[in-house]
């Protein structure tokens, strides 16, 4: 655990099957999966989490989770200062390997004793999941929501736009317009994201070596999961690895 002016950063582990009943907390967080996982349900809506999400929880929002069959290892900061935060931070959301990430695996890093400023890497980490994967006003339609989970499911590679937009009998353009509208990206930013997401579960769970798990997890090879994994992280896969793992 680190602490400064008007935060926290700790991990926190959580036992497979664990339930938490609906509930609130005092401060402001921004938490980040590194292993494991749970479905957590606000606001009227239910969201998945793996390794590489990132939550970000106002104040006083009322929750419940459901921990996965594997349990859940985190990086959690917590906000009591409510001068730290920006205006724009936005209502409570799931964002999945995308804003969030790179700044929290700095933290994670920097908890374990290596180099990094845990304030200025906190700063950085508010600003850049403020106002970032708000949702739209309204639910999205069901054909929406099924797009998403076809992606969720689907071989990364193969799921093309236009071959999905076909299988929702939609135009190829009402669907990239209004996947973008309903959950803040593009469908090919959200394709590589779930080749993201799926690598770091396989990092996070098991010791299959590196290749393996690039090609199960849809990169074409070995170099192309590093260099996906170095833009969006800022660390390689086997660096994320090694932050997954127990302490």
């Amino acid at each position: 655990m680190a602490s400064g002016p008007g935060f926290c950063v700790s991990e926190v582990e959580y036992a497979a099957g664990w339930h938490q009943p609906p509930h609130a907390h005092e401060s402001t967080g921004v938490t980040l999966v590194l292993a494991g996982g749970w479905r957590e349900t606000a606001c009227g809506r239910e969201e998945s989490a793996s390794s590489l999400s990132v939550v970000v929880k106002p104040a006083g929002v009322v929750h419940a989770d459901q921990i996965g069959a594997e349990g859940a290892r985190t990086v959690r900061v917590e906000i009591d200062d409510p001068a730290l935060l920006p205006e724009d931070l936005g209502p409570w959301r799931w964002l999945h390997a995308g804003p969030g990430v790179r700044p929290l695996l700095a933290l994670a890093i920097a908890l374990r004793g290596q180099a990094g400023s845990i304030e200025d890497t906190v700063l950085h980490l508010l600003g850049e999941v403020s106002d970032v994967g708000r949702p739209a006003p309204r639910d999205p339609p069901a054909w929406v929501r099924r797009a998403r989970e076809a992606l969720d499911d689907a071989d990364p590679i193969a799921a093309r736009v236009r071959d999905l937009a076909g299988q929702l009998d939609v135009h190829p353009v009402s669907l990239t317009r209004a996947f973008r509208r309903h959950f803040g990206v593009p469908v090919t930013a959200y394709r590589r994201r779930v080749r993201l997401r799926r690598a770091a579960a396989r990092l996070a769970g098991n010791a299959r070596e590196l290749t393996r798990i690039a090609y199960s997890a849809g990169f074409a090879d070995h170099a192309h999961m590093c260099r996906e994994f170095r833009a969006a992280t800022g660390c390689t896969p086997s660096e994320v690895r090694a932050i997954a793992g127990p302490r």
